[in-house]
């Protein structure tokens, strides 16, 4: 098995003790979903430290684009999931992310563990309109995604807010057109080995200028980002708009993958 670590938490191994019904990891060359033959597949999110099931956690596929949450006993299902080898997200919240590829065959079951990653609470605090809605839509796109904090973008030692993406993307950021001014400012990021043009929105909108238009704004305007490798998409917030998302009734744009 093949386990990426994410850099906002150390993803925790898939257990091996987590295998039902003779699941292998590390198994035949990926499939493509057309050539898979489909089934049922099933499986638990558990505890790593108490073993208990982990409610709410959502489980991604983003090479199926599809997403499932567990119930109350830590079970999810996917329905006309097909044989093969494919990437697994499971995140959720006070746990590391985990990130993955597993090999599924009808037959198999799949045990997943998840370590804890303590969360210091100040008191009770309740979570504010905006937490909600950029957390429910984080949670709706079946890829993994990044998410820098105020607290990450406030403390960084370079203020440039391209720099401050590019230190905790944790993805192979590279220039577009290969031209040496590209080095301060790099556009594209590697999918599939390929460079893909990074697509940049402010506050639901795209940012027409790009790298250079972002790296023009101050640290201090933004309240987060949000990087999703796979889209090759940053979506940048400012503390103005969360300020609205909090004391308004806008919404959110749904994101089309």
């Amino acid at each position: 098995m093949n386990v990426r670590v994410s850099r906002h938490g150390q993803a925790a191994a898939f257990g091996a003790a987590g295998i039902l019904l003779g699941l292998t990891f590390l198994g035949p060359p990926r499939l493509s979903a057309q050539d898979a033959a489909a089934f049922t597949l099933t499986g638990q999110i558990i505890d790593a430290v108490n073993e208990t099931p982990v409610i709410a956690a959502v489980i991604k596929v983003p090479d199926l684009r599809r997403f499932a949450f567990t119930d109350v006993n830590g079970r999810f299902a996917f329905t006309d999931f097909p044989e093969g080898t494919w990437d697994i997200v499971v995140e959720q919240l006070g746990y590391h992310t985990l990130d993955g590829s597993v090999t599924v065959a009808e037959g198999n079951g799949l045990v997943l563990r998840l370590n804890p990653d303590p969360i210091e609470l100040e008191g009770l605090r309740v979570r504010t309109r905006s937490e909600r809605l950029l957390d429910g839509r984080r949670r709706g796109v079946p890829f993994r995604v990044v998410r820098i904090p105020t607290e990450t973008i406030a403390n960084a030692i370079n203020p440039d807010p391209t720099a401050v993406f590019r230190f905790n993307a944790a993805a192979p950021i590279t220039g577009c057109s290969g031209e040496a001014d590209e080095w301060m400012t790099p556009g594209c990021v590697v999918v599939k080995g390929t460079p893909t043009p990074i697509s940049i929105f402010l506050d639901e909108g795209p940012l027409l200028g790009g790298m250079v238009e972002f790296a023009a704004m101050s640290n201090l305007e933004i309240h987060s980002m949000e990087w999703i490798p796979r889209m090759a998409m940053l979506r940048v917030y400012t503390r103005g708009f969360i300020e609205r998302l909090d004391n308004t009734r806008i919404s959110l744009v749904p994101l089309v993958w």
